[in-house]
């Protein structure tokens, strides 16, 4: 992994938020807590505009929240968010579809999904030919992840 401009800058800025003065300790106390869609483009920690997946980190120890872009949470905590990112697009292009196991995985420590969706979801995950039944279970937990993901911007007039 380079350490370009961006990353270096990352460093600083999580380094200043953290209790730890250096980078291996300090980035082993943040924790990812949710993952955000701008509808308009924002500026990572790191400096990078435009992003538009935004993913919020806490630390455990400060109890400091701060928000990083998609690229610099897989760099920084090595945690796979795109992967997240691409279920939801794939299931909000299409509600048939089904989640992957890292999304599956997230929003059952997250509390969105229950244990038994949480199975269902992992059974079902590369089954293509569902009974009806099975179509609707599987509609219904994609739209309660949908509208568990938080969105920024603009929301037009009140």
């Amino acid at each position: 992994m380079a350490d370009g401009y961006n990353f270096r800058e990352l460093k600083r800025k999580i380094l200043a938020l953290s209790e730890a003065q250096d980078w291996e300790t300090a980035r082993k106390e943040w924790a990812l807590v949710d993952i955000i869609e701008a509808d308009e483009p924002e500026t990572c920690l790191c400096g990078h505009y435009p992003i538009i997946e935004i993913c919020e980190i806490f630390n455990r120890v400060t109890k400091t929240h701060t928000e990083v872009g998609n690229v610099c949470v897989k760099r920084f905590l090595g945690f796979r968010s795109d992967l997240i990112f691409t279920a939801i697009k794939r299931i909000r292009k299409d509600v048939d579809k089904s989640l992957n196991a890292d999304a599956i995985a997230f929003f059952r420590q997250r509390g969105v999904l229950t244990e038994w969706e949480y199975g269902f979801s992992q059974s079902t995950m590369r089954k293509r030919d569902l009974t009806f039944k099975q179509q609707q279970t599987r509609q219904r937990i994609n739209r309660k992840v949908l509208a568990a993901i938080s969105r920024r911007g603009f929301r037009g007039p009140a």
